[in-house]
């Protein structure tokens, strides 16, 4: 089985864009980059590309994202995908 697992090794990665730096100062670098990144970048990167994949793979993912649309939950205002019960939306 294939693993599907990105990582990067932001250490690395400093030292490899600045090697000039010491140690220290790489450590201090990465250990910012870490405990300040935003995750949800790279989610975003991954749904362009689950998006975008399909079609060059001659895959139909429509209707395949796990939400189910109730017709009859449509309102004026928007759609319910989850309603509370109440009989504003019966």
């Amino acid at each position: 089985m294939s693993n599907y697992t990105i990582k990067v090794n932001v250490l690395d990665a400093v030292k490899d864009f600045y090697p000039g730096l010491t140690n220290d100062e790489a450590h201090k670098i990465a250990d910012e980059i870490v405990t300040q990144w935003d995750y949800s970048d790279i989610y975003t990167d991954i749904l362009d590309q689950i998006k975008s994949a399909p079609f060059e793979l001659g895959i139909e993912i429509e209707g395949k994202d796990g939400v189910d649309i109730d017709e009859s939950v449509i309102t004026g205002k928007g759609l319910v995908l989850n309603p509370p019960p109440s009989r504003l939306f019966s």
